[in-house]
């Protein structure tokens, strides 16, 4: 990796809010490197997210490392562990990491792999701070070391609730994938929207990887929907978008965080014009994002992926964690994660008593062309 850029080294004070960094001997006399195992998948339709999240926790912990480290000890990434977003493959690989004997854990992409790898943190008395996965279930575990960095899906259907009012749509189907992630956001829908007004015409399930959703375009055009909501996945997302405009659907097309990829474009083709997704914070639109990417991408030879801000800043909030505490010591750590009030790139996090972020960062996008736009509710 190339070495850090003044600039880069400037913004991660910044972002860090010039935390303090400690003598080594702080926190029992321990030495040596600080060991953090990492969950992502680096196998799969959704690789690209696992590498992207990578790079942002090497590029934090570089720059970390070369301002001192904490507590007079320097990060240390261990290889990754691969869940391929498979619960099979999650529980094996969490099993890898403990055995490795990490001081703790990052990462966590599809909410279906990463809630079957939590006990074993658990059990193995390790804070884990998730990077993406925003599934509800996560934290209705009530594990009490498991941490959420990126908005629940409750904040993003209060987004889509906005949306929808300046759209002035009233009739919604919803398709999603039968996974964790995805049911979780059609059943948190289901509860927010007709209190709002807002009638489900139908609810569709899509296996993924499925060629053909013609049968499941002609269910949503004879329900009269106004708005279809992809819950689903980016790898998918095209391919229901191409089919739902062939299909003849006119309405309007609004995807879920797991669709923000820019890869999305491409795929959707001429069809996604016009199409909404609600997006974690993505760089282009981030205070200090412009830096960020500069770097990254001279870094990585690749630009910044949605989750890359939200990696970053998993790393940097850990740092500033343990700077409290004075200690890796478990207990100590997850209590100031649980007080942490930190300004990161991708916007202040502080913890609900739950430990889901407390403030949304949910931004609406909408595909322009060969980009992405922002779009104000």
């Amino acid at each position: 990796m190339k070495k850090l850029s003044t600039k880069i080294l400037a913004l991660a004070i910044v972002v860090a809010l010039a935390f303090t960094l400690v003598a080594c001997g702080a926190g029992g006399g321990d030495s040596g490197p600080i060991k953090i195992g990492v969950l992502v998948p680096i196998s799969g339709s959704e690789a690209f997210y696992g590498y992207d999240m990578n790079n942002a926790y090497s590029m934090a912990v570089e720059q970390i490392n070369a301002s001192g480290g904490v507590l007079g000890r320097d990060f240390e990434l261990l290889a990754v562990a691969d869940d391929g977003c498979d619960a099979l493959m999650a529980a094996q690989a969490a099993t890898s990491i403990t055995s490795r004997d990490p001081d703790f854990v990052v990462g966590g992409y599809c909410s279906g792999a990463t809630i079957p790898a939590l006990q074993e943190f658990y059990d193995n008395d390790l804070v884990m701070l998730i990077s993406a996965a925003n599934s509800t279930r996560i934290t209705e575990l009530g594990l009490p070391q498991t941490f959420m960095m990126n908005s629940p899906g409750t904040h993003q259907i209060d987004k889509m609730l906005d949306l929808i009012a300046n759209l002035g749509v009233s009739k919604i189907s919803i398709i999603h994938q039968g996974d964790d992630y995805t049911q979780n956001l059609s059943d948190i829908s289901r509860e927010k929207l007709p209190p709002a007004g807002i009638e489900i015409v139908s609810t569709e399930v899509m296996e993924r990887g499925a060629p053909d959703v013609s049968a499941i375009v002609t269910s949503i055009r004879n329900a009269g929907a106004e708005m279809v909501f992809w819950a689903g996945y980016f790898a998918d997302g095209g391919n229901v978008i191409r089919q739902l405009r062939q299909g003849g659907f006119e309405g309007y097309i609004v995807c879920g965080d797991g669709s923000s990829s820019t890869e999305l474009i491409p795929a959707a083709g001429a069809a996604g014009e016009g199409v909404f997704v609600l997006s974690p914070p993505a760089v282009d639109f981030t205070p200090g994002g412009d830096v960020f990417e500069a770097e990254y991408t001279a870094t990585f030879s690749q630009p910044p992926g949605a989750y890359a801000t939200l990696a970053y800043d998993t790393i940097m909030a850990l740092a500033d964690a343990i700077t409290r505490a004075g200690t890796i010591e478990t207990d100590a750590v997850r209590q100031a994660m649980q007080d942490i009030q930190y300004q990161g790139l991708s916007g202040l996090i502080q913890f609900a008593p739950n430990r889901e972020l407390l403030y949304s960062n949910f931004i609406v996008l909408q595909i322009q062309g060969d980009r992405y736009g922002l779009y104000v509710v």
